[in-house]
């Protein structure tokens, strides 16, 4: 989020530059809205296969020890932090958005 929003307000004299050569903000919206989902979904993603990795280990061990239903709080876990994680994303959407918006 700091760097997208660091490399936005750096970038801000080419989305000038494209405004001036005929880009429309919807364009130049829906190019930030992907780039910023990118900067978001590459790291959630290493996060999942770190995560797969980790609890296949995890069940092993609480097997072990005679705990064998982890999914409920697990999925819960889970939901509560890509919702976290989501927001966290619009937040920087929005304010990345508002820093390349042209002031008439």
């Amino acid at each position: 989020s700091l760097k997208e929003l660091s490399d936005c307000i750096d970038d801000k004299k080419k989305y000038k530059i494209l405004r001036q050569i005929g880009a429309d903000e919807k364009d130049i919206n829906r190019a930030l809205f992907r780039q910023s989902l990118i900067f978001f979904t590459v790291p959630l993603s290493l996060a999942i296969v770190h995560t797969i990795f980790g609890l296949k280990f995890c069940t092993v061990l609480l097997n072990t020890m005679g705990i064998n239903n982890i999914w409920g709080g697990l999925i819960g876990t889970i939901a509560i932090l890509v919702g976290i994680y989501g927001i966290y994303f619009i937040i920087t959407y929005l304010c990345t958005k508002s820093i390349i918006k042209e002031r008439i």
